[in-house]
């Protein structure tokens, strides 16, 4: 029996872990990848307060040191099925089963990728799914982003600010206003509409960018430093749909870190939300951490 278990070991969980083993909680920590979450596959991290210019691997493995260093248990493992209807929650794994007062969700979400065996040969190796986090290293190369939605435009913006910049779509119909559209040309952004990536070249890091027009079937490539995919993310939601409210994108849907559900909160990118940062991961896993002391009073 333990009093929380938190499936999920990114930034939000594993700060969560740490707040309930700090109030003497009995805390269970499901994770069957790689601890860190998105921060795990970052080059570089440089807007996290007090960590300073550190690689998102680092980051992880001190946010894990931190966490070992209480009495969290943590075993990596995934979670296979949840039973959260009672007042008792049941927590499954392949090898076991857990019963816990309380559950934390914090599975956090994954890029979506628009071709995962090209993409896989460049990560960390000039292949990024942030510009926020990842774009310094870049000043003054040759970037592109691809994507048509508010997040490629807010990563081209950020960009253009310090690279040669080109954004590439697959229409010429982006899912931002036209004032947008506009404002980027204004900003030297080269906008490449109707085109896909049709190969990325490079010997131990990208270097050439391979794409083809949609209408003509032109191959075009281009010299490039980074590329950066903002084509969305997805919410790792599978585990809870149809039990836990879901917007309709799959994110939970949670204004305070609570859900629908009693005894059972999200934190992290997995939830509804403004800003999906490191420090708003921690931020939630506190929070989620006080919520759940509180239900355990109930």
């Amino acid at each position: 029996m333990y009093d929380c278990i938190i499936i999920g070991g990114g930034p939000a969980g594993m700060t969560a872990g740490i707040y309930l083993a700090r109030a003497n909680k009995k805390v269970l920590l499901l994770e069957g990848g790689a601890f860190g979450g998105q921060i795990a596959t970052t080059t570089r991290v440089e807007n996290y307060p007090g960590a300073g210019s550190i690689t998102g691997p680092q980051l992880s493995l001190d946010m894990l040191s931190d966490l070992q260093r209480t009495s969290a248990e943590i075993i990596c493992e995934n979670c296979i099925s949840l039973d959260i209807d009672g007042d008792l929650k049941v927590v499954k794994t392949d090898s076991a089963e857990y019963l816990t007062k309380t559950v934390i969700l914090a599975m956090g979400v994954r890029p979506r990728q628009i071709n995962s065996d090209m993409e896989d040969r460049y990560k960390l190796k000039g292949l990024s799914y942030s510009a926020t986090q990842e774009g310094k290293a870049y000043a003054g190369k040759k970037v592109a982003i691809v994507g048509g939605g508010k997040s490629a435009f807010v990563d081209a913006f950020y960009m253009s600010e310090i690279a040669d910049t080109m954004l590439i779509h697959r229409t010429d119909k982006f899912r931002v206003t036209e004032a947008e559209v506009e404002e980027a040309k204004s900003k030297g952004i080269k906008i490449i509409p109707y085109h896909v990536i049709r190969d990325l070249q490079g010997d131990d890091r990208l270097e050439k960018l391979v794409l083809v027009n949609t209408q003509t079937g032109e191959e075009t490539v281009y010299d490039i430093d980074g590329l950066f995919i903002s084509a969305g993310r997805v919410p790792n939601t599978e585990l809870v749909a149809g039990v836990i409210d879901l917007d309709d994108s799959g994110y939970i849907v949670s204004d305070d870190c609570r859900t629908n559900v009693d005894g059972v909160f999200a934190c992290g990118d997995i939830r509804t939300k403004d800003l999906r940062q490191i420090v708003t991961a921690t931020s939630d896993g506190a929070i989620c951490a006080i919520l759940a002391i509180g239900a355990m009073r109930k």
